[in-house]
């Protein structure tokens, strides 16, 4: 038997093909009006399933990408939409990572899937060295002009590399950030984990206090608890914050 779905998710649905074929996405006024409605029929969305909550998360990695293609282009990160949102939010991570860290000394940040305006590598609180890694050699390029210092005046290096088959062997415990529409977080953790020395962090975000959390892959802390200790940090209600973190300390 067909199951007939209600209209407004029949909607939804014409909505999710409209917008699919208008890949690759571009940044101007019908796009942004689309996602406007998209957020609606987000909030109002009665249930989903893995195929569904798969094609979400690829419509949102796109307007992620195209978004900040077109910011990092304009070489003026201030005026990205999202800034104010982004500098809250690295306060939030450092204070949290901190916590983590207890005063213990870590040679690098990595963030794994940077994209063209690594925002996180430029505000994150940590005056030590950092490196995004991008599978796209557009992202890269864009990156390395948009942001090429961090907020204390260093040098943000980037490197191409794929997830599932990077190689980072570092002598000393490092802080891998991996970026929230990484699909595949599990068994992509569970490879690299094996190359970090003891005490190295590994960061996964979260998505608290927000229905955009059906936009990214569905993890909890006890999915990686086989990896090591694990923290949750979430912000309060009303801060402004919609993304927490999960911090995987390899034992």
């Amino acid at each position: 038997m067909t199951k007939i779905l209600p209209t407004n998710q029949q909607n939804f649905l014409q909505l999710l093909k409209h917008i699919e074929s208008q890949f690759p996405l571009l940044y101007n006024e019908k796009i942004n009006q689309l996602f406007i409605d998209f957020q609606v029929g987000l909030d109002n969305l009665s249930s989903y399933d893995d195929s569904l909550a798969k094609r979400l998360n690829r419509i949102w990695a796109e307007r992620g990408f195209s978004v900040e293609r077109h910011f990092a282009q304009q070489q003026n990160i201030q005026s990205f939409d999202f800034y104010p949102k982004y500098k809250k939010l690295m306060k939030f991570d450092s204070l949290m990572l901190r916590k983590v860290m207890r005063g213990r000394a870590y040679a690098k940040v990595i963030f794994v899937g940077a994209g063209p305006l690594p925002l996180s590598l430029k505000l994150l609180r940590l005056n030590i060295p950092k490196v995004g890694y991008d599978i796209t050699s557009e992202a890269l390029r864009l990156s390395t002009k948009s942001v090429n210092r961090d907020i204390f005046g260093r040098k943000i290096t980037y490197k191409k590399a794929n997830f599932f088959e990077m190689k980072i062997y570092e002598p000393k415990p490092v802080i891998i950030y991996i970026a929230g529409l990484i699909q595949g977080k599990k068994e992509g953790i569970a490879r690299l984990i094996k190359q970090l020395p003891k005490g190295s962090l590994i960061v996964v975000r979260t998505v608290a206090n927000d229905k955009r959390e059906l936009l990214y892959e569905r993890l909890s802390k006890n999915d990686f608890l086989k990896f090591g200790i694990v923290k949750e940090f979430n912000p309060i209600k009303n801060s402004g914050i919609v993304n927490g973190m999960l911090v995987i300390e390899k034992l």
